[in-house]
């Protein structure tokens, strides 16, 4: 029997289209299963897309890298595999598969990664089970080898994304943006001593309240002072309810209990409530908070 092209794509795309939605109703954690369906094949379309890259790779991670970025593709596979096993004990969380870290070799290809406009950039980057990080050679300005590991052994988002590529895995993304922040924050600064704050973050401003927060993160203006407040909301809780009730939470939270159902679980309170108390606590610790930043 003959079929048309069009016969031919509709037999194969059919099956993969009703995938998630079979997905949904067999098992027992519908959306985790169709959010990770969709994350790892990002991650196999953008490993598979990387040409002209050379990979290097280690006992936990592949680093992928264009030539004249192997220097620095050595310090990153070193870093990255110094602090696996730490973030994994703070998050909770070991790895099935390797860890693939991408370097680009300057902005543009970065943006055009992503789909961003000329006016952004980052540092780093986690997104569809992949660590991308802008290449060490362009954001950091010396010259020498020796003091450019310097500035990067200070300075780089490492421990920072790959927080995220954990609590991601951990969770299949169960999770609202200002807390994978708020973790990725409180996990570097234990493992390296780096918090991002600037003049930008400071507490004596209007704060954005838990609903700014929680709905639309990546949109608001000013992206140092969200972060801030995420850093010390997470630590706040931690602090005032203690590690076995954060560890409490990301468990609910991979076992895909929801985010505000888990904090109540483990705090016995409502996250407004404890939003609420932190406000409280940041205007008693304004001034010494201030100090610290």
């Amino acid at each position: 029997m003959k079929m048309n092209a069009l016969s031919r794509w509709l037999i194969v795309s059919i099956p993969l289209i009703l995938l998630p939605v079979i997905l949904w109703f067999v098992l027992p954690q519908p959306r985790a299963a169709v959010y990770g369906l969709y994350r790892d094949r990002g991650r196999s379309s953008v490993l598979t897309s990387l040409k002209g890259y050379e990979k290097l790779s280690g006992k936990y991670v592949d680093v992928y890298f264009m030539e004249k970025d192997k220097t620095v593709a050595g310090w990153v596979l070193e870093t990255t595999e110094s602090v696996y096993q730490p973030v994994t004990q703070q998050v909770g969380y070991t790895p099935t598969d390797r860890v693939p870290v991408i370097i680009y070799p300057d902005r543009d290809e970065l943006r055009q990664a992503f789909g961003w406009g000329n006016g952004e950039s980052a540092m780093g980057v986690y997104w569809s089970g992949t660590v991308r990080l802008l290449s060490p050679n362009v954001w950091i300005s010396e010259k020498r080898d020796r003091d450019k590991r310097s500035v990067f052994d200070k300075l780089n988002p490492i421990a920072h994304e790959l927080t995220h590529y954990m609590l991601d895995y951990r969770t299949n993304g169960n999770y609202p943006r200002w807390f994978t922040e708020g973790l990725a924050q409180r996990v570097e600064y234990a493992l390296t001593g780096y918090l991002w704050i600037e003049s930008d973050s400071s507490l004596d401003q209007d704060l954005y309240s838990l609903d700014d927060l929680s709905g639309q993160f990546d949109n608001l203006t000013n992206q140092p002072l969200a972060y801030r407040q995420s850093f010390l909301l997470v630590d706040y809780i931690a602090q005032t309810y203690g590690e076995d009730a954060m560890t409490g939470l990301v468990n609910h939270l991979s076992d895909g209990v929801k985010f505000e159902a888990a904090v109540s679980r483990m705090t016995g309170r409502s996250m407004p409530d404890i939003y609420e108390n932190w406000l409280d606590w940041v205007d008693k610790h304004r001034t010494d908070l201030e100090a610290a930043g």
